[in-house]
């Protein structure tokens, strides 16, 4: 059986470089002892005993090459979730984001929104959950859920809707009880919430969207989040740029803290509020139009072009003020940093030191429930 020394060196970054190209993932250092171990798996599984003949199979375009891609994808990304991830991003959603663009969809009553990277659907389920109960009237609106995946095996999961007592470690009882059965030991979400979720399985770094034929346009919310920390920077891009021709106008793009240092974010209005950075379509012809606040607009800091300027420039007053709002705001700031980033102003000191005073600092007051 082929081990993790089989693979040559030269070998086992033509894989890494094919992987790339056909699903953007990066493959670090650390991790090709455990490729190695994911691509014996896969040639014990087909029957074969030739590194350099399963590096063939995958290479060529052909239906057993896109589904052997469809096997090994399921081993490569990571299919941990649960309902309610990140409680501070999901309280901007219910307090501030989604009553806006409810606000701002009155009159259509039609509300597209998308979890991209959705894993076993806890995050889909999430958002449905929220808009059931943020709209005062659902069935009088067209609501589109989607939540898409690279990986089928996790998307089967979602499908189910079935979950066990790991996937609600910070969801509250009342939830439980009020969207979900508890059928031997596993929690089956209620029909009416599953049938508000359409899931679909796609490459992100690979197909092309939008496009007339698919879910992935004018869509008013997106949610990528713990998706692109397994990308490379220049598929982080490329996936940047489809969000934005597929969001609508004034359309959110929420990702996981720090998913996007160093990229080019300039298409984007980027939102810093006490809970999340976030990121807002904005179009030419919509830049210079007077409108009202909305309350989500009256709680960040101005936009910049570059995040990396914004953090730098505001960063230094936000961390002065004694002021527990303004702390978050800067925990927020600090986080979408390398690490290792020095604050002049503050002493040189770096992101990551300043993240842990300020977390320090915070926790007596903001204690996350257990």
């Amino acid at each position: 059986m082929l081990n993790s020394k089989s693979l040559s060196k030269e070998l086992i970054e033509a894989f890494i470089q094919l992987i790339a190209k056909h699903t953007g993932l990066e493959i670090r250092e650390r991790d090709k002892a455990t490729l190695s171990e994911k691509i014996a798996l896969r040639m014990k599984d087909i029957k074969l005993d030739v590194p350099e003949s399963y590096y063939q199979l995958l290479k060529s375009s052909t239906s057993e090459s896109y589904q052997e891609w469809k096997k090994l994808v399921n081993l490569l990304t990571n299919s941990e979730s649960y309902f309610f991830r990140d409680k501070d991003q999901f309280d901007l959603l219910r307090n501030h984001l989604l009553p806006e663009l409810i606000k701002c969809k009155e009159n259509s009553k039609t509300l597209r929104v998308c979890s991209a990277g959705c894993s076993s659907g806890e995050e889909p389920y999430s958002l449905a959950i929220l808009l059931e109960e943020l709209l005062p009237n659902p069935e009088e609106w067209n609501l589109t859920i989607l939540g898409i995946d690279i990986n089928q095996e996790a998307l089967h999961k979602a499908e189910l809707g079935i979950y066990r007592p790991w996937s609600f470690r910070r969801v509250e009882k009342e939830i439980m009880q009020q969207y979900f059965q508890l059928i031997n030991h596993q929690y089956h979400i209620n029909t009416s919430i599953k049938q508000m979720v359409k899931f679909q399985n796609l490459n992100l770094f690979k197909e092309v969207f939008p496009c007339s034929n698919s879910e992935l346009q004018d869509l008013d919310l997106i949610l990528c989040r713990n998706v692109f920390i397994y990308f490379e920077p220049s598929a982080i891009a490329k996936v940047l740029e489809k969000f934005y021709k597929a969001l609508q106008p004034l359309g959110y793009l929420i990702t996981g803290h720090a998913e996007l240092s160093g990229q080019n974010l300039s298409q984007f209005q980027t939102k810093v509020f006490p809970e999340s950075v976030v990121y807002q379509k904005i179009t030419d012809h919509l830049i210079d139009t007077p409108k009202l606040l909305s309350p989500a607009e009256q709680n960040h800091i101005p936009e910049k072009q570059s995040l990396l300027q914004l953090n730098k420039e505001d960063l230094g007053n936000a961390l002065e003020k004694n002021n527990i709002k303004m702390q978050q705001v800067a925990l927020n700031l600090l986080k979408q940093l390398p690490p290792e980033t020095q604050i002049p102003k503050l002493g040189n000191l770096t992101a990551a030191q300043l993240i842990l005073q300020l977390e320090k600092g915070l926790k007596p007051v903001y204690q996350e429930p257990q």
